[in-house]
């Protein structure tokens, strides 16, 4: 039975860092993949659109999502690796956990951004709150 496994991914370096462990592993660990993106609602708020701005520039950013995570299915199924995709909105940290309990995944694997030390300190990263509240098992990648 393959091990579900959950990864969350944006457009970064990062995440093809996740993408090309899966496809190294792949031989080694059968695997049922999927693909998360989180489309953060309140990172946008904070930039003082309107509502009627908002509800835009979410549309066109779970369209932007959703291309980029079906790139990344792409990849991966380049590779001989079957994926399926989901793109969500709220909070990230929180949404991947909630997915990861609800899908039963077997564990996550994340692959942390460089945004530098200060902006993690003051913000934290993802990654970090992923490991930090999830319940399922996280494979961080660096």
């Amino acid at each position: 039975m393959p091990v579900r496994v959950l990864v969350p991914v944006d457009d970064s370096v990062a995440a093809n860092r996740a993408l090309q462990y899966i496809i190294k592993m792949k031989d080694q660990i059968p695997m049922s993949v999927t693909l998360i993106m989180v489309v953060s609602e309140s990172h946008l708020k904070y930039h003082g659109f309107q509502p009627s701005q908002l509800e835009v520039i979410m549309a066109q950013s779970i369209s932007h999502c959703e291309k980029v995570v079906e790139k990344h299915r792409l990849v991966l199924e380049e590779a001989g690796i079957l994926a399926d995709i989901k793109v969500e909105t709220g909070d990230p940290a929180t949404v991947i956990c909630q997915v990861a309990a609800r899908e039963a995944v077997d564990f996550i694997i994340i692959s942390p951004n460089s945004y530098g030390k200060l902006s993690n300190m003051m913000f934290g990263s993802v990654a970090n709150k992923v490991v930090q509240e999830c319940r399922s098992p996280v494979f961080l990648l660096r």
